[in-house]
């Protein structure tokens, strides 16, 4: 098997049909190849398991379909990583739709591959309505231990987890996700950061391309589900920063620099984040606060 795209799914019935019909799509334009979807029910209380079994009737691509009763978006991924048989994974979410040359692009990069790469593609809003979060545009850039990137950019910022690649031997060497982390837990984000951070300090190169190209509808409008959504990515970062800040502090120069930003927003008395939102690099560090605290106290407990 070539390729697996792996999905985590939690009571979403009314979207998940849309996303498979996406993959499917992307595996019949990159034609012939041995492809499967992996899908993850993460603990459904609605008829996610009903529409999943119909769809996987009415199709012939190769579908596995997993059920993990306890919550957490990272343990739904490591079951599937348990699960999956190919040799090149893909990580999307099930409001995610990949674009129908998401596929093609991929292998393309990953022929010209020497080493262990995790890539990281477009993300796209999907219903103009929406709130423009979680979306990127990348340009074709690399991230290396080595290059010591760590010191000059945020590695946190080249990719999130709808759409991330890697091949099966990455996950040889780096591991699986950290459980501690990521929504369904009371960090409720950072998984996806934590494992770049591990790539990059196993010395995988990172990278992201403009192309790959995702298509998120996430759904949220109102100036509130923004904030409940930054507040957890923040709470999340903390988390990360008191996992590493000690024994690899360039891993955690983005709060130093949102430390720098909120006293100018204090002197100012502006809000040079996202004020449309009402969420400010104050916010951010508050909340990088109480995500470290969770950490140390979580750590403290184990």
């Amino acid at each position: 098997m070539k390729l697996s795209v792996i999905v985590c799914t939690r009571n979403r019935a009314h979207i998940i049909t849309e996303c498979l019909d996406s993959i499917a799509a992307a595996f019949v334009y990159a034609a012939p190849i041995e492809a499967e979807i992996v899908v993850v029910d993460s603990g459904s209380t609605d008829n996610t398991a009903t529409v999943l079994k119909a769809w996987a009737g009415t199709h012939t691509v190769p579908l596995q379909l997993l059920f993990e009763p306890r919550a957490g978006l990272a343990r739904a991924r490591n079951c599937a990583l348990k699960a999956a048989r190919g040799q090149l994974f893909v990580f999307t979410d099930d409001d995610c739709r990949l674009s129908k040359e998401y596929v093609r692009e991929l292998l393309a990069h990953d022929a010209g591959d020497t080493g262990l790469v995790l890539r990281c593609g477009r993300v796209a809003l999907g219903e103009p309505s929406d709130l423009p979060l979680t979306i990127t545009q990348p340009t074709l850039k690399r991230w290396s231990r080595r290059d010591n990137s760590a010191r000059h950019d945020n590695i946190g910022d080249s990719g999130i987890g709808c759409n991330m690649t890697m091949r099966r031997s990455l996950v040889d060497r780096v591991g699986i996700f950290d459980e501690t982390l990521g929504a369904g837990t009371d960090i409720n984000g950072g998984e996806d950061t934590d494992y770049l951070f591990r790539a990059y300090l196993a010395g995988v190169t990172i990278e992201t391309v403009p192309d790959m190209t995702i298509i998120h509808y996430h759904g949220r409008k109102t100036v509130a589900e923004g904030y409940q959504l930054l507040r957890g990515y923040m709470i999340g970062s903390g988390a990360l920063y008191a996992k590493y800040a000690f024994k690899y502090p360039n891993l955690c120069r983005p709060f130093y620099w949102d430390c720098e930003n909120a006293v100018k927003e204090i002197i100012t008395g502006t809000n040079t984040f996202l004020p449309n939102i009402g969420f400010s690099h104050k916010n951010k560090l508050a909340y990088n606060v109480q995500g470290a605290i969770r950490y140390l106290f979580r750590k403290a407990r184990a």
